[in-house]
């Protein structure tokens, strides 16, 4: 479409009064003039109304947008999305107070993929990989804008994936994302050897000293934060997730073996169903268009113009379903509940497929705005098969682009404040606005002026009666500024208001050494409020002695269920793991006989710090106290020795090796643990024990290498017994390494169930030794080739060992049909023939359940398939039989190596700052601590297995095809 718009007012009198549109209207052929595309919209809620800001020709291609301290709206145009040539731009819009288009300024094109911008020290900071771009205006006819590189290094991956959703934190930091593309980020004047890596993660960085670091979290295309700066993450599949615990606490501690810094917040209790009223959208990707598939843009609204139900609300945005979404953030522990607002509807949907919203903000009017991306297409290419490419225009409609605004039916929006003019008095008065753009924008031209005038201002807030928010905002600016003084800190630690105290903890951070401030620190830890207890156990880890370790403990024991306290307190033992680990039983005896649920993994995780330090005085303690239990309720000591014998086997001093040679100053071999053992194989057989407690005595059992215990573990793999504790029994025989019970194995391998024969094998593939017995069972047709699921082929398939990587090879053969369009071609029949989805249901069961969730059932290892039923049949068996053709960059295999030659396979869901976490077929998870590891490697080839028309005959593919089609109810295991 060609036609072209006068500027167009803030507010017009044609779109002002109109409701949304209440039903669907018939799809568009093509682009809509902005006065018939808001027709298409349905908001949920009648109250709100949505109207027109800016649109083509003064803005095209919008991504990303941010105001000025004077309102003046800034805006990043990716116009060469997706492939290029370069011609992004960063724009300036001006509007008059009655919200007219006054002036449109470019102030820098030609930048490459600009998808991200923030307003700072009188121009903007702009993402555009490999740079983020400091642009000020310099006055000229026509203006310019200088430019300076920022920082550098970031990588230039898939245009869609590139650093970006720059935000100003409460801490006067700026946050951005990763982007999914990674890199080695550096100042332009730091050598490259000096650059900080950010892979697997985000970042910030101080704009005015340059300063950058790692951060907690693995944002994709947008970052929210909410009043209290807490940080909420983008992901296309995954759009609810919360930074929990920052990279710098779990740095502190490099024992610890911390699985995860980010929390999934949705509610488990919905699937992420979407209601789309536009046409169902051409898809290239194996994801479900009926679930979150393309989520992006977040944020969490914190005007006042959309009325107080929405305040703190989750939003993001779905492109390739034309719809935003809401969810109601609800306090869940230390972290949020991400729970359904509109029930069979979104809070925006419209049956305009033209209609792409990309990111969201909360203006300063306080309004919620929407950057419509508006264009035909939102795909890259790259993610499309090859031989579709070339016959679409990818960039058809990139002359277009709008940004709406939403808010309350006759809330007028105000004029918006001229902040750039104010003084200090009027920026600290601004801390008590309703609208968080107001405080955030104050704030930080505070911090950018640097003007010492301004600290009697934000005292005189912190000595008088004001809201939390305020107090909050003039601690921070003090901070900023370098003038928080002990006294204030006292106070606010001592403060009513929980926000504040969880504030105050975090700004202890680096004060505590020898301060006044120790005190108050220690009351936190009985502060009824979860959150300020989770941030005590952290500030905690700065102050030495008895003390810290008593307030530690008394966390522990009132929130020792709660995962993210216990690693906040385990974080901040550092060296003190022992002392803290022997007080809080000094404290409960009880809990070495009967723990809780929530205490086992404490004292698991615990005793593996005391084993990783590999102390022997605090080793021959805790032998010390295990030793001499007796028969009976032994739970406790269990999961002590479980910990502790896990991290001793890392750093070369099995449990075995402990036992007969225990350190100083025990002297002698430790006998008096016969009971224990006694007691944990009875606990292992019995059928009345609760699962977990049966797998810690399996585990206990196989590092002790106590008598008997193959012959247990054989017994323990069989059917009857829970899936979890045949797991572990499986996982202990390779463990223990007796090749005349692994041939036992093989020659039951019928009576077991598939999913522990998985971890059979698995196991053995951890070592090269018992590798060589798995490939003589199946040489000799003990079990057959079939039984290696894709981790499994993987593996073997890079087994260092040549000798054995030919004889792998050579049973892998088959599998690797060297033409996968053939085997595709092959199996057209299938689409032919009438499936039974009934049947087809057994086929998912059998070859699929383990990695790919269905109907709530089971694992999420691969992408969740419940909403496939729109993907065309031909899509799907292409999916199944080529998985790797176009593999999505979530579900790539990565083989891990570590120093001590175990060989680990799966998908890298999340990493810390201490360690990675894999995850492979049946959800089994490896974390694995980063100094344990030699190499890390993607392989390039989906998890999903080549090779299944293998074991599915035609008939098989086609009943397999109906129940994807129209899902029939699954059995389970």
């Amino acid at each position: 479409m060609n036609a072209r718009f006068t500027k167009l007012p803030l507010v017009l009198a044609i779109l002002a009064g109109w409701p949304a549109c209440t039903t669907a209207a018939e799809p568009p052929s093509g682009p809509l003039v902005p006065t018939e595309a808001v027709r298409t919209f349905r908001l949920a809620d009648d109250r709100l109304v949505i109207e027109l800001v800016a649109a083509e020709p003064d803005l095209v291609s919008p991504v990303a947008v941010a105001w000025d301290e004077d309102g003046r709206m800034y805006v990043a145009e990716m116009i060469d999305y997706p492939v290029g040539p370069v011609s992004g731009k960063i724009k300036r819009l001006e509007f008059d107070d009655n919200g007219k288009l006054q002036k449109t300024t470019v102030l820098a094109d030609k930048l490459p993929f600009p998808n991200g911008v923030l307003p700072w020290q009188g121009g903007v900071l702009v993402t555009a990989a490999p740079h983020i771009w400091y642009l000020k205006e310099r006055p000229g006819d026509p203006p310019t804008a200088t430019r300076r590189i920022v920082l550098t290094g970031f990588n230039e991956g898939n245009q869609q994936l590139r650093v970006n959703g720059l935000t100003w934190g409460l801490d006067n930091w700026v946050y951005g994302a990763n982007g999914r593309s990674d890199g080695m980020v550096r100042r332009p004047d730091v050598p490259p050897e000096k650059a900080i890596s950010i892979s697997r993660r985000d970042f910030r960085f101080n704009p005015q000293s340059g300063r950058v670091e790692a951060v907690a979290g693995f944002s994709q295309f947008g970052l929210a934060r909410d009043d209290w700066g807490r940080r909420f993450l983008s992901w296309n599949t995954l759009p609810f997730r919360q930074v929990i615990l920052e990279e710098r606490f779990l740095e502190r501690n490099p024992y610890l073996n911390a699985e995860s810094s980010v929390a999934q917040i949705a509610d488990p209790a919905d699937q992420g169903r979407l209601f789309a009223i536009s046409p169902p959208p051409t898809t290239f990707n194996r994801e479900p268009v009926h679930f979150f598939n393309a989520s992006c843009g977040n944020t969490i609204f914190r005007g006042q113009l959309l009325g107080p139900a929405y305040r703190g609300n989750a939003f993001v945005c779905e492109p390739l379903t034309n719809l935003v979404h809401r969810r109601a953030l609800v306090a869940n522990g230390v972290a949020f509940l991400a729970t359904r607002t509109e029930q069979g509807k979104e809070f925006l949907a419209s049956t305009d497929s033209w209609f792409h919203p990309v990111n969201l903000a909360t203006g300063p009017d306080g309004a919620l705005y929407v950057v419509d991306f508006y264009r035909q297409w939102v795909e890259h290419p790259h993610f499309v098969p090859e031989k579709m490419r070339a016959g679409i225009d990818w960039r058809k409609g990139a002359q277009h682009g709008r940004i709406w605004r939403i808010r309350l039916r006759g809330e007028e929006p105000r004029p918006i404040p001229k902040l750039s003019k104010a003084g200090a008095s009027e920026l600290v008065r601004c801390f008590s606005h309703a609208n968080g753009w107001v405080r955030d924008t104050a704030q930080r031209l505070l911090v950018e002026r640097q003007d010492r005038k301004t600290i009697p201002y934000l005292k005189d807030i912190l000595r008088r009666p004001n809201s939390p928010l305020a107090k909050v905002h003039a601690l921070w600016t003090l901070q900023g500024l370098g003038a928080l003084e002990e006294a204030f800190l006292l106070n606010a630690l001592k403060a009513e208001e929980a926000e504040v105290r969880e504030q105050a903890l975090l700004l202890c951070e680096g004060r505590l050494a020898g301060s006044t401030l120790v005190q108050a620190v220690l009351d936190c830890a009985r502060h009824p409020e979860i959150r300020v207890r989770f941030q005590a156990a952290l500030a905690l880890g700065e102050i030495e002695g008895r003390e810290a370790l008593r307030a530690l403990a008394t966390i522990t024991e009132r929130d020792a269920g709660n995962e993210w306290v216990r690693t906040a307190v385990l974080s901040s033992l550092k060296e003190s793991a022992w002392p803290f680990l022997r007080l809080l039983l000094e404290r409960h005896p009880e809990w070495l006989a009967t723990p809780s649920a929530d205490q086992v993994p404490l004292l698991i995780q615990a005793a593996a710090l005391v084993g990783a330090r590999n102390r022997d005085a605090e080793l021959a303690e805790c032998l010390r106290l295990l030793s001499g239990s007796g028969s009976g309720k032994t739970l406790g000591r269990l999961a002590l020795l479980a910990g502790l014998s896990e991290a001793s086997a890392r750093v070369g001093r099995p449990l075995r090796l402990l036992l007969s040679k225990p350190p100083e100053p025990l002297t002698g071999p430790v006998r008096d643990l016969a009971g224990l053992f006694e007691s944990a194989r009875a606990l292992a057989l019995s059928e009345q024990e609760v699962p977990h407690a049966r797998v810690l005595a399996v585990e206990v059992l196989t590092r002790a290498q106590a008598e008997g215990t193959g012959w247990l573990l054989i017994e323990l793999m069989q059917p009857k017994h829970p899936p979890s504790v045949q797991s572990a029994s499986a996982r202990g025989l390779a463990e223990l390494g007796d090749k005349g019970l692994i041939g036992q194995v093989f020659e039951r391998w019928g009576s077991y169930a598939t999913s522990t024969r998985r971890d059979v094998i698995a196991s053995l593939l951890r070592s090269p030794s018992l590798t060589a017995l798995l490939l003589e069972a199946i040489e000799k047709e003990q079990l057959a080739a079939a039984d290696l699921d894709p981790t499994a082929r993987a593996l073997l398939d890079r087994i260092p060992d040549a000798n054995l990587q030919r004889r792998a090879r050579k049973i892998l053969q088959k599998y690797q049909t060297a033409d996968r369009r053939e085997v595709v071609k092959k199996y057209q029949e299938a689409l032919q023939l009438e499936g039974d989805a009934r049947r087809g249901a057994g086929v998912f069961a059998k070859h699929c359940l383990a990695c790919h969730q269905m109907q709530g059932q089971r694992y999420r290892v691969g992408p969740d398939l419940s909403g496939i039923s729109s993907r065309p049949s031909a899509a799907l068996l292409e999916d199944i039989l080529d998985p790797s053709k176009e593999v999505s960059p979530d579900f790539i295999n990565y083989t891990l190596t570590t120093k001590g030659g175990q060989i680990l396979s799966g998908l890298v869901i999340s990493e810390t700052a201490t360690s990675v976490r894999l995850r492979r077929n049946e959800g089994v998870e490896d974390t694995v601590l980063r100094r344990e590891i030699d190499e890390l490697r993607a392989s390039g080839k989906s998890l999903m297995p080549e090779g299944l028309e293998q074991v599915l005959t035609l008939r098989d593919m086609a009943d397999l095809l109906s129940f994807l089609r129209r899902p029939a109810p699954l059995s389970g295991r």
